[in-house]
């Protein structure tokens, strides 16, 4: 009889024991899930208020990644919040997929700096040389230098970036080049619009919902 006990208190032992780290084990794969997502260089999260986690609920999360990329844009941090979180626990646990099937509020937020923006116009656009991008509320400017004609032209673009069906893209809505001895040149249209990120490439299946140009620095938001 006493061994018949001893082994049900050696598997309810293991099963509290098993609940009890679960948030640990929880948060690491999901830190790998963002790393993985993002090519972060740091993740941070924490996982708070869950104790019903082993069904795939989660009360509260906070998380910051830092030096990430969302698409073909570097983003300096992404922060993400989230309360009442509901995930795929058996995809998670079983094939890693980070799922999230519903939750009372979730916001990711991301920093997108003019270096930033300077890399995505400069892979972007080949024959540009020396590309500079100034950031002011509401708009973004670039300049940048393009050889034709056996002459440099200086190009100013100004335009910004926008949601069109769920993906994010960086337009250009005027054009200007001068050469020497030239008037500006108007070149509106000849720029293609930039495909920085699609939907898809968004942790947790969310989707972006605004974007905002401030002082130096875009600013992404996403949601569910």
């Amino acid at each position: 009889m006493w061994k018949a006990s001893a082994v049900v208190l050696a598997i309810v032992v293991a099963v509290a024991a098993g609940i009890f780290a679960l948030p640990t084990v929880v948060t690491h794969m999901i830190t790998d899930a963002l790393r993985d997502r993002t090519s972060a260089e740091d993740v941070q999260l924490s996982i708070t208020d869950s104790p019903r986690l082993v069904f795939g609920e989660i009360g509260a999360l906070d998380g910051v990644v830092r030096q990430g990329r969302i698409g073909k844009v570097f983003v300096r941090e992404l922060t993400l919040t989230g309360t009442n979180l509901r995930f795929d626990m058996g995809a998670l646990l079983s094939d890693r997929q980070l799922t999230l099937t519903g939750a009372e509020h979730v916001e990711m937020r991301g920093v997108v700096d003019e270096d930033a923006i300077r890399e995505l116009i400069t892979n972007s656009a080949d024959k540009f040389s020396d590309v500079a991008v100034t950031v002011h509320p509401g708009s973004v400017l670039v300049t940048a230098k393009t050889r034709a004609f056996g002459q440099t032209f200086e190009v100013t673009l100004e335009g910004g970036f926008t949601i069109v069906s769920g993906d994010l893209y960086y337009k250009a809505q005027s054009i200007r080049a001068r050469g020497m001895g030239l008037n500006v040149l108007s070149l509106d249209g000849l720029f293609p619009d930039v495909l920085v990120a699609r939907a898809g490439t968004l942790p947790f299946g969310l989707a972006f919902e605004t974007v905002e140009a401030k002082d130096n620095v875009v600013i992404l938001t996403a949601g569910k």
